[in-house]
């Protein structure tokens, strides 16, 4: 992560008393924020707003907020619904935290929008984050997720796959690991999350992989929200060279903010009728709730097979995403590696599903948007 070396300019919006004194001291213990008052020139960058409970008046101001280009808003409530958070998500809030929020939860999220600003793409030590996801199950979302883990840490790569599939996960089960530690233990110690405590409450697979499980038991999202997904996207950056999610199937808030921090998102599925439908109501579902960077999404086409009368050609028009790659059927080998609980590229290394594999990971290392990139 870059170092912080500049001020981060902040207004902070807050009715109730107690919270607006609660989020000031915090901001202002914050050695690279600075709170604007409305007596000073100087134009704020970031918006924090608190309340006791949120209304459409709070989800009104956000969208003023982003209109006036500010670069970020984040809003902290103490009562409110999902349905509240997501809404706020939508409507351009970076970040929705519930009070009382902890310092460092707050310094965390405002270091995540400086370093995303900040950070320069020509580095050359810059990690690569790739989100994997699917618009329905078993199109094979975490087969490609960890068979391409795998192919990173075959070349020598250092390769964090975290599993964000909700509400249950099976990297696990695909690795035949250990569920002692999860993504679950790892959200409740969020303010101890680093480098070094990511790669401790990983899994290390002998292919080379450092795996963070899904919990066995789970309510809900669980730890799959924008909080403690960046958190631990932005530790699990710092502690490899390439980093994998497996995000399976589910449209939320952790979705989106993953999208967002990713550098390549791959929409997997198979090239049957049922399942584009699902990925063109995926498509239209992440574009109604703000997602805009199509140089990001790429589609792969799983399951492939010779004389499909649905064409790659056919598949891009309809779910309007372009095809990266199509990934050759071997059902027979892809049982036999998750039941053996071991990456189906190391079982079978001269397939040609392994060599499809393998020219993908290659791809997405060369991939890079245009920093200026716009949708037409």
């Amino acid at each position: 992560m870059p170092t912080i070396e500049e001020a981060l300019y902040i207004k902070l919006e807050a009715s109730d008393p107690t919270i607006a004194g609660a989020l000031h001291n915090m901001l202002c213990e914050i050695h690279f924020t600075h709170l604007i008052n409305t007596l000073q020139l100087t134009k704020p960058e970031v918006l924090v707003i608190g309340c006791t409970t949120y209304s459409n008046e709070i989800k009104d101001r956000i969208i003023e907020a982003k209109k006036h280009n500010y670069g970020a808003v984040y809003v902290c409530a103490s009562q409110y619904t999902e349905g509240n958070k997501h809404e706020a998500l939508i409507s351009g809030a970076r970040d929705f935290f519930s009070y009382p929020v902890s310092k460092l939860i707050l310094q965390r999220a405002l270091e995540d929008y400086l370093t995303s600003r900040a950070v320069d793409p020509s580095k050359a030590h810059r990690s690569k984050v790739i989100a994997v996801m699917g618009a329905r199950g078993g199109s094979g979302t975490t087969s490609v997720a960890v068979n391409l883990a795998a192919c990173f840490a075959k070349e020598g790569k250092q390769v964090g796959l975290l599993d964000f599939s909700r509400p249950y996960g099976d990297v696990a089960t695909f690795l035949n690991t250990p569920c002692k530690r999860d993504r679950r233990h790892a959200a409740k110690e969020i303010e101890l999350m680093n480098a070094s405590y990511m790669k401790s409450a990983m899994y290390h697979h002998s292919s080379g992989i450092l795996a963070l499980v899904a919990p066995e038991v789970t309510l809900g999202t669980g730890s799959v929200v924008p909080e403690t997904v960046s958190a631990m996207i932005i530790a699990a950056a710092d502690a490899f060279r390439t980093v994998v999610i497996d995000m399976g199937s589910r449209v939320d808030a952790g979705l989106y903010r993953v999208m967002e921090m990713a550098d390549d998102s791959l929409l997997i599925t198979m090239p049957t009728k049922p399942c584009m439908g699902s990925a063109k109501r995926f498509v239209q579902t992440i574009t109604a709730g703000g997602f805009e960077n199509f140089c990001k999404l790429s589609l792969v086409l799983n399951g492939c097979i010779s004389g499909n009368t649905l064409s790659k050609f056919e598949m891009e028009k309809t779910i309007g995403v372009d095809c990266i790659t199509c990934l050759p059927d071997d059902q027979k080998g892809t049982f036999i590696a998750i039941n053996d609980g071991t990456p189906y590229c190391h079982l079978f290394p001269d397939s040609p599903l392994t060599n499809s594999l393998q020219e993908l990971a290659v791809l997405l290392h060369q991939h890079e948007c245009p920093d200026d990139y716009e949708e037409e």
